[in-house]
């Protein structure tokens, strides 16, 4: 081949890969960009997670003592009304 033809394949195919260079260099920053968002919906969602569990503890816990409270209070009455056919 000419020495000038293939200096104008060169260039003509520089020409081309240079548009997809730039656009492959857009893509890697697009997916850096989503890596750091879905980094930060992790933190939040990780955050809502704990708070979340933290309320269902409180709400077992709570519910836990006004059934224990429901029970003995029963448990008293049960016993009082007893213990008045007793005497």
């Amino acid at each position: 081949m000419d020495v000038e033809l293939l200096q104008a394949l060169r260039t003509v195919i520089k020409e081309e890969i240079e548009p997809v260079k730039k656009d492959l260099e857009n893509v890697k920053q697009g997916l850096e960009n989503v890596k750091q968002g879905l980094e930060n919906v992790k933190q939040e969602l990780l955050v809502e997670i704990r708070q979340v569990k933290q309320q269902i503890i409180k709400d077992i816990s709570t519910s836990l003592s006004q059934y224990s409270k429901n029970l003995e209070e029963y448990v008293d009455n049960k016993t009082e009304v007893l213990n008045k056919r007793v005497y």
